[in-house]
């Protein structure tokens, strides 16, 4: 038996897991769709020599197409390896960039274990000249294989940063440095000899201390989110009411202040049963529990981003949590 600690690389799809035209494609190969197959894949990267890495498909999509029948599957995966492999260090889930946050939060809110799980991507794919992906794959393992990460949670490794799933934003459309923390900052970062390096540890519940996380399996409610501009009117919150959304997530004119006409509708929504998390279209920045949202019956949604609301708004509703139950969530989780 190897010394070497070991680490479960779940394979899904996303740039890292795709293929262009040739080793020049950093954009068209989002049209081409080449998915590769794991023989493709798996000889374009470098493994650290001091991990036992154990590759295994979870279900070859692009990071478009998850949802919550995707995260429910990788939740299983996670899980039964730590059921069933006790000698495995960690788990790295390989991802589309897109949706990313997104899936690393759910696991974040959902997974009761204290297994290191380690999300990453990749901007440009393997195959292309100056890709990230042979980098950060090697980053997300040591992570994985790192004592130090247990306890930390749901983690994404990109750029050489370590960031909590609880804070990511991908703030790049292209940027090799997409991925940061929205408020707070990294939790540390990888240094280019492999050296896993944590600074400071995340305080909010996540994994084994998440309310959620004995959720087998939830079935989530529809929650939407409602972007706000100048000029929007009240249509923006009535549609998806009239649509049969338990919860919206009202992404506001920061610092989460609206239309008259959609204020209006907002009132309507809550006093109809809707619950309503007051959001900010802004990148930063804590949207404060305030008193008139107390009056109002409104949520504010600390410093998670609109999409990362609604998926803890989503969890609580599933859960049959009250209001004041679904504020002490927003300022816990």
């Amino acid at each position: 038996m190897s010394d070497k600690p070991r680490v479960a690389v779940l394979l899904t799809g996303g740039t890292i897991g795709s293929g262009g035209h040739d080793d020049l494609d950093r954009l068209d190969y989002v049209d081409l769709g080449h998915v590769l197959t794991d023989e493709e894949a798996l000889p374009l990267y470098r493994f650290p020599d001091d991990v036992d890495v154990s590759p295994r498909r979870v279900r070859r999509i692009p990071s478009t197409a998850a949802d919550e029948g995707f995260w429910a599957e990788l939740r299983t995966a996670v899980l039964t390896i730590a059921r069933e492999e006790p000698d495995v260090a960690g788990v790295v889930i390989t991802h589309g960039t897109a949706t990313l946050e997104e899936t690393a939060y759910v696991l974040q809110l959902t997974l009761a274990s204290e297994l290191p799980v380690v999300l990453v991507g990749a901007q440009r794919p393997p195959t292309a000249v100056g890709s990230d992906a042979q980098v950060g794959l090697a980053n997300a393992i040591r992570v994985a294989a790192s004592p130090s990460s247990r306890g930390h949670g749901v983690l994404v490794v990109m750029d050489d940063r370590i960031l909590s799933a609880r804070d990511v934003l991908k703030t790049s459309n292209s940027g090799l440095d997409t991925f940061r923390a929205r408020d707070h900052g990294a939790l540390g970062d990888v240094d280019p000899y492999g050296g896993v390096w944590f600074y400071r540890k995340l305080l909010r519940r996540h994994t084994t201390s998440s309310r959620f996380a004995a959720q087998a399996h939830p079935v989530w409610p529809r929650v939407e989110i409602v972007p706000v501009w100048a000029g929007a009117d009240a249509r923006v919150v009535e549609r998806p009411v009239a649509d049969g959304a338990r919860g919206l997530v009202v992404a506001s004119l920061p610092p989460s202040m609206n239309p008259p006409a959609v204020e209006v509708a907002i009132q309507q929504a809550v006093t109809a049963g809707v619950v309503v998390v007051a959001s900010s279209r802004a990148i930063t920045g804590r949207v404060t529990q305030r008193h008139a949202f107390d009056e109002r019956g409104l949520v504010g949604s600390d410093t998670l981003s609109p999409q990362q609301a609604r998926i803890l708004l989503s969890l609580c509703l599933a859960a049959g949590l009250g209001h004041e139950e679904i504020v002490e969530a927003f300022a816990t989780h």
